[in-house]
């Protein structure tokens, strides 16, 4: 036998094997189609309920986290509004009684007029600041009470709503404790002292410039700052901002003939 005939012999054997182990496997499926169909859908369904669970249990993490989150904000807000609340009238009527005074005074006595107009303006710009820019904090805890939170969307909602407001009073009690305002009010203070010394003397000047960096700088110090630490322990205790849970999953798996893949959203 010539090797070329040997080598059609061995393709042959190998081609019948192949074809023999063919039939045979279609005969099996033939046989009980419906078990391969039963054991694919079982498969894929097995996948499903898997990637379902966890979905699940990502969706109660998440509303857990959230509510967390808005309890702590809440109770950070609830333990800071009655001494803002404090501040924030007490120095509104302070600076309108004083505004209401001067006033008065400018407008019945010729004595010392300028420097009582001086004062009137002093006091109505620092009243102006307080009702233009209210003190955030007095109502907060309130404000974010009365917000909705029945359902995960709501919930949602009511979070980001109270950590842009923390991060809004956060901001607003920096800006009113940092260099800025006391300058504000050293300058104030100077340009209406300057005006006074003109018309009034050295010694009205130097009183007025004197009584209003007091004034200006005792509401500075006694602003409440609690929003700032209760911003820097959210965040530290929080690093990560909610992102929610992502509208789709993907899935894929292995099976006994290969791979599962899929997605449910």
């Amino acid at each position: 036998m010539s090797s070329f005939q040997k080598i059609s012999a061995v393709v042959m054997v190998f081609i019948l094997f192949c074809a023999c182990h063919i039939v045979y496997a279609q005969d099996s499926n033939l046989k009980n189609p419906e078990s391969k169909i039963s054991e694919t859908i079982d498969f894929v369904q097995a996948s499903f309920n898997k990637g379902q669970t966890r979905i699940e249990a990502d969706l109660k993490s998440s509303e857990s986290n959230i509510s967390e989150r808005i309890d702590f904000i809440q109770a950070s807000f609830d333990r800071g509004q009655t001494r803002a609340k404090l501040w924030s009238y007490t120095w509104t009527a302070i600076n309108g009684g004083a505004t209401g005074i001067q006033t008065y005074l400018a407008i019945s006595s010729h004595h010392d007029r300028v420097s009582n107009i001086v004062g009137a303006s002093e006091s109505f710009l620092g009243l102006a600041v307080l009702i233009v820019d209210p003190f955030h904090a007095r109502s907060s805890g309130s404000d974010l009470r009365e917000i909705p939170g029945g359902t995960p969307e709501e919930q949602k909602n009511k979070l980001d709503k109270a950590e842009d407001w923390l991060e809004r009073n956060y901001k607003q009690e920096k800006l009113g404790t940092s260099w800025l305002s006391h300058v504000g009010v050293l300058a104030v203070s100077i340009i209406g002292a300057g005006i006074v010394w003109h018309y009034n003397g050295s010694k009205n000047g130097i009183i007025s410039v004197l009584s209003n960096v007091v004034g200006g700088e005792a509401i500075i110090w006694t602003q409440p700052t609690r929003a700032i630490k209760d911003y820097n322990d959210y965040h530290s205790k929080y690093k990560d901002a909610y992102d929610g849970v992502p509208e789709k999953k993907y899935f894929i798996a292995p099976s006994k003939n290969g791979f599962v893949a899929g997605i449910y959203f």
